[in-house]
């Protein structure tokens, strides 16, 4: 009596309703334990450290050169298409008579271009100390990781080098007081997290494989999505369409339910469409293809317990029919948020 009752309960309308608040209330918690957390998967840019045991090797200390960065604003930020576009400052202090101008002048930044440059606004501080300043406009990208989108943070990177001077004898020193981000900064969608520089050199290796080092500074931002907009467009859909189908199984016609969820999957696979359109194109799966592809998988058990409802509905009784249903709901339910969970609280979690 206690099986059939239950089994009876767990296919009822009732019972999904019951189950439709639980699992929402667990999928918002996985979803705010998600975006609340700052988890970047991206590639770590490579700075080589002017260790003592480095400049030993040299043989002598390279000149310091005190730099600065500013953030002046961005003017294009598409973290999907991988492109930005800034408005900035570099300034740097030497000493004129041991390092010329001109040859300061010739940084650049790997993985981006500097579409403009203004003419240096030069100040001279002391009789060996020289203050310059560029407004430069940069275009670049970052090495990027999008295994966790929709839900994907981010280290933001630039590298700026100078391949004019060699390592030995110049090195570029930012201390973090000098890479600026000012509050009114404002990135659509995102927030600014962290911002870290490193200072050191990068080594090349020629044609010829002679060993070429040139002073760099990585200048890395985190940035944490915060836009909850496109999370919603995206997820509360493909939640609904699988609330649907799970709520079919509560419907003893079946000649109906298999119409309904021809429906719903008609949808879903417009859905996917419209979600891989704006996805980042990559060749490996994201955990949005992931989880479209469990709710896939959820419909097509879903069909399958309607098939064979179908089949034995003239073999077997209604009561066990009914049970069948109730520990598929269950088995469905059970299986959904687990794999759920682990696409958004765990896979590749940082």
């Amino acid at each position: 009596m206690n099986v059939r009752f239950n089994t009876e309960y767990f296919s009822s309308v009732g019972a999904q309703i019951l189950l439709l608040i639980c699992s929402s209330i667990l999928m918002s918690y996985f979803f705010y334990q998600s975006v609340t957390s700052f988890n970047p998967l991206d590639q770590k840019s490579f700075v080589m450290q002017a260790t003592p045991q480095v400049i030993g090797q040299w043989g002598h200390e390279p000149m310091r050169i005190k730099t600065g960065f500013l953030i002046h604003e961005f003017i294009a930020f598409d973290t999907v298409g991988n492109n930005f576009l800034v408005n900035a400052v570099i300034s740097f202090e030497f000493d004129p008579k041991k390092i010329s101008l001109d040859t300061l002048g010739k940084f650049e930044f790997t993985k981006g271009d500097v579409l403009q440059k203004s003419d240096p606004v030069v100040k001279k501080l002391s009789d060996t100390l020289t203050f310059a300043q560029y407004y430069v406009r940069i275009q670049f990208s970052s090495m990027f990781d999008y295994a966790r989108f929709p839900m994907d943070d981010h280290k933001l990177s630039l590298n700026f080098t100078n391949r004019a001077v060699a390592a030995d004898l110049v090195l570029f020193d930012v201390a973090p007081a000098n890479f600026v981000v000012p509050k009114y900064v404002h990135i659509d969608g995102w927030d600014i997290v962290s911002q870290v520089s490193a200072s050191g050199y990068t080594e090349f290796v020629s044609l010829e494989g002679e060993s070429i080092q040139h002073p760099k500074i990585l200048f890395s931002l985190g940035i944490k999505k915060i836009q909850s907009r496109k999370l919603l467009l995206i997820f509360i859909p493909l939640l609904i369409f699988f609330y649907l189908g799970m709520f079919q199984l509560a419907i003893r016609n079946y000649l109906a339910d298999l119409n309904t969820m021809i429906a719903v999957l008609t949808a879903f696979m417009f859905m996917a469409i419209a979600v891989q359109a704006i996805s980042p194109k990559v060749d490996y799966f994201m955990m949005i293809d992931y989880f479209m592809m469990l709710l896939l998988l959820v419909f097509f058990l879903m069909y399958i317990v309607m098939f064979l409802g179908t089949w034995l509905q003239q073999i077997w009784s209604q009561d066990a029919l009914a049970k069948l249903q109730g520990c598929a709901v269950v088995a469905i339910y059970i299986a959904f948020i687990f794999f759920s969970y682990y696409l958004i609280h765990v896979f590749k979690v940082g």
